[in-house]
């Protein structure tokens, strides 16, 4: 391998193991300017772009890899799963059946397949993948992280009549709740932060392409200057108070500490919409847009895991050097 193209990667993939995905897909992106007939670069363009929850430009680069290096499962895998997160769920089920076929001990291509159904309550279908992955890795922390989770979303939708469900899953296909739900994912890498302009040239096309090309980036000047460290405390026990009221209010078998668990643990994107599917039960859309911001500030106040046990706005207060 050419050693400058080596050296773009292992800065990549150093950037994606920091969370810093932003960064990754410039890194990534000048090095697809010197080396643009490299697939795995398009491949780690899509997964970087997916960390930000730029879905769009995410399938993008990875149907650009697909075309470059046919028939690779994780390229294909990747694309299955964007496609899901983009409603096309018939296309990427079958790609993500597709990457099984070509690796078959793969237990994260199973695990992928299972969530799509899970997220659109297909709990029999759900499970049939989910114990072929947990078969394959019967001790791995993520794969019975995620076992756990879809029992209790099944204990939850348990609640609810077959017919119930199919409505459920009809509004959550509606074009423009799919809409509303990835400007709320997308927002949560924009919101309250400098964008660089490359940055921020992605978030807009990422818009575009989402048809939500009316909404206004949130650039330095719009960071709220009253947030100190200090009250970051006392906004998270509102935030609390606000999740423990519309657990009650729904009649939720997940608990306040569920949801903190998650986010404290999450690996990747795929945790927001797993907590999203805790709530989402076919509401309007004004009242799944309330639901959604409230999880976008739980996310963004509630520590993590990989953030050393910070929350995404206490990195950026240290950023700013507050």
């Amino acid at each position: 391998m050419n050693k400058s193209l080596e050296r773009k990667i292992k800065k990549a993939d150093s950037l994606l193991r920091e969370k810093q995905p932003s960064k990754a897909v410039t890194v990534i992106k000048e090095a697809i300017r010197e080396f643009p007939e490299t697939p795995y670069l398009y491949y780690l363009l899509g997964i970087a772009r997916m960390k930000c929850c730029r879905f769009f430009l995410a399938k993008r680069a990875l149907e650009k890899a697909d075309k470059l290096d046919p028939d690779n499962p994780e390229n294909l895998r990747s694309l299955g799963w964007v496609k899901v997160m983009l409603g096309n769920l018939q296309e990427g089920r079958n790609d993500l059946r597709n990457a099984i076929n070509l690796n078959l001990t793969n237990p994260l291509a199973y695990l992928d397949l299972a969530m799509s159904y899970f997220h659109f309550y297909e709990f029999e279908q759900g499970f049939e993948w989910l114990n072929r992955a947990k078969a394959l890795a019967p001790k791995d922390p993520y794969v019975l992280y995620n076992s756990e989770i879809a029992e209790k979303m099944r204990k939850e939708a348990d609640k609810y009549s077959k017919f119930d469900l199919k409505l459920m899953r009809k509004e959550k296909l509606n074009p423009r709740v799919q809409k509303s739900f990835r400007f709320l994912m997308l927002e949560r890498f924009f919101k309250n932060k400098p964008l660089a302009k490359e940055e921020a040239e992605e978030i807009k096309e990422e818009l575009e392409l989402s048809g939500l090309g009316d909404k206004t980036l949130i650039y330095k000047d719009n960071i709220d200057e009253n947030l100190t460290k200090e009250n970051i405390p006392e906004r998270r026990k509102e935030i609390e108070q606000a999740l423990l009221g519309l657990l009650k209010e729904s009649e939720n078998d997940f608990t306040l500490e569920d949801i903190k668990e998650v986010i404290y643990n999450e690996r990747n994107d795929n945790e927001f919409s797993k907590i999203i599917s805790i709530f989402d039960k076919g509401q309007d859309l004004d009242e799944l847009n309330k639901i959604l911001q409230l999880l976008n500030d739980a996310w963004n106040y509630f520590p993590h895991k990989c953030l050393a046990g910070l929350c995404p706005m206490e990195k950026i207060l240290k950023h700013q050097g507050k």
